[in-house]
């Protein structure tokens, strides 16, 4: 866990240079996703765990009721402060697997480019949690990067170990081993089926080069 703050604190000024990409099917998609983000969670109160430096609130903003964002990164924290959203949002520091907040707190959920840095062991304990601060009915949209052979540094495997990890360099010249799954259609509907009644492929959007999961949760989920 150590590692990843040190290197999103250090990545924070060059974190938003991914979102300007030249690749026309990652800037489709980009399009694609904002305007699915806004409409799954369109009026609603949402959490944002590990909000990062607020680029997808901003986007929501347009169209939700409120966003709380909470990162334990006060770097990306400060740039996420900095900018003009649509809607009233505030940004909190802490532990995206201890949220601070009350049990049915909210009735929406972001979760883009975190559900990949979650060691494998702790996945169901996480979503668990997120659930807890939502009310029945709710929604959860959970975004993040699909495999592209070649992008984002090699991917490297640890005898012993279920979770992979890249190796990151920044501008400035520094590289950070990051821990960084990857999941298919069929592994995120195993997944979150555990958690979600009737979550099937339906919930699941897999692109060139991102993915994305859409659900409401009930009473009993």
């Amino acid at each position: 866990m150590g590692e990843l703050v040190d290197y999103y604190r250090k990545r924070a000024r060059e974190y938003e240079e991914v979102y300007y990409m030249t690749d026309p099917h990652r800037q489709e998609e980009q399009a694609l996703m904002a305007k699915a983000i806004q409409t799954s969670l369109k009026g609603r109160d949402v959490i944002d765990l590990a909000c990062g430096t607020g680029w997808w609130d901003r986007i929501l903003s347009e169209t939700a009721k409120s966003i709380t964002g909470l990162d334990i990164n006060e770097d990306v924290l400060e740039i996420a402060r900095s900018k003009e959203y649509g809607c009233p949002v505030k940004f909190m520091k802490g532990d995206a697997y201890e949220s601070p907040f009350e049990p049915a707190s909210f009735d929406g959920a972001l979760t883009t480019f975190w559900l990949s840095h979650i060691p494998k062991a702790r996945l169901h304990g996480w979503i668990d949690t997120l659930h807890t601060v939502l009310r029945p009915g709710s929604r959860v949209f959970i975004a993040d990067n699909a495999y592209i052979p070649g992008i984002g540094g090699p991917v490297v495997t640890k005898e012993g170990d279920e979770n992979t990890y890249k190796l990151r360099t920044l501008n400035d010249g520094s590289q950070h081993m990051v821990l960084k799954n990857y999941y298919s259609t069929e592994e995120l509907v195993a997944l979150f089926g555990k958690h979600v009644q009737k979550f099937d492929e339906g919930n699941v959007f897999h692109g060139h080069g991102f993915y994305w999961v859409d659900y409401a949760i009930s009473s009993s989920s």
